[in-house]
């Protein structure tokens, strides 16, 4: 069989949009996983939080509420010390700052990184100008900064915002995952 055999097959898929989460239903996928015997639990501020650095983005919460978990266990099964089984804001921040936690979801991170790559011209340069301004930049600053024309600048935009990496907010362009964010200003 040759490669060519297979194309027909693979022209009739239909691309699906995988969209984000809604911010009950990533609380409820954390606090309420499915399993009785799960036995953990979150403040409700820690799942505001997690809500808030992924956008429910639903790799990066399942990353993160994995992470939880096995620090969890590692601190009380292996080190066999004793803590509350809810998680808090702190939980989260300590599994956000860990230097290993943004190789973790590189799959993620490369992968958005990547993709505005191809396409519209200049979405890379777009994604950086934005990486330092978490409450976004108007049209007109985003045009001054990375120096794109017009059709150009609204192109890429619009490539970027189809692919849900940036969203435009009362007139202002910003990166939509706090963590994507964090991880281009790693870069």
């Amino acid at each position: 069989m040759t490669a060519d055999y297979f194309q027909p097959f693979f022209a009739s898929v239909i691309p699906i949009h995988v969209g984000f989460q809604e911010r009950a239903s990533t609380r409820q996928i954390l606090a309420n996983p499915g399993n009785e015997d799960f036995l953990l639990d979150y403040i409700p501020e820690a799942l505001d939080e997690i809500y808030a650095l992924t956008h429910g983005q639903p790799y990066l919460v399942q990353l993160l509420g994995f992470q939880l978990v096995r620090d969890y266990n590692d601190f009380v099964f292996e080190q066999e010390r004793s803590r509350d089984p809810v998680f808090t804001v702190e939980d989260v921040e300590a599994v956000i700052n860990d230097s290993e936690f943004f190789k973790r979801g590189r799959y993620y991170f490369d992968g958005v990184w990547g993709q505005a790559a191809r396409g519209a011209e200049g979405q890379q340069v777009i994604v950086q100008v934005l990486a330092p301004h978490p409450e976004g930049l108007s049209l007109d600053a985003l045009a001054q900064s990375t120096g794109m024309n017009d059709a150009d600048l609204q192109k890429a935009l619009n490539t970027l915002k189809r692919h849900d990496v940036v969203e435009e907010t009362q007139g202002s362009w910003r990166i939509m995952v706090e963590l994507f964010r964090r991880w281009v200003l790693q870069q």
